[in-house]
């Protein structure tokens, strides 16, 4: 498979907070990233929920805020996209398998 380089500018302060999450999980940032880039392309969409709820802004209160997921329920989650993308990578090879033997 081949790999490019791509560059993005994000806010230094997101990319630190970002790297500190993946790195709990034992990942790198470009790991996390490809993760969720795979995501996007097995679901064909954004894998989350995007939604304005109100029109009116809400201020934040601790009711209105969303609990981050725990470390444990994050890796289950991880592990199950990566088990997805093994069995996909094993489709495929399957796949080109067949293709070369006709």
């Amino acid at each position: 498979m081949a790999t490019v380089n791509y560059s993005l500018r994000i806010d230094e302060t997101d990319k630190q907070r970002a790297e500190q999450v993946f790195n709990e999980l034992g990942l790198s940032l470009a790991a996390g990233l490809n993760i969720y880039l795979k995501a996007v392309i097995r679901k064909q969409r954004i894998p989350f929920d995007l939604a304005i709820e109100n029109s009116a802004p809400q201020e934040l209160k601790p009711a209105n805020v969303t609990p981050f997921v725990s470390k444990h329920e994050a890796l289950k989650a991880i592990s199950g996209i990566l088990t997805e993308f093994e069995v996909d990578l094993e489709r495929e090879r399957e796949e080109r398998i067949i293709s070369q033997q006709k």
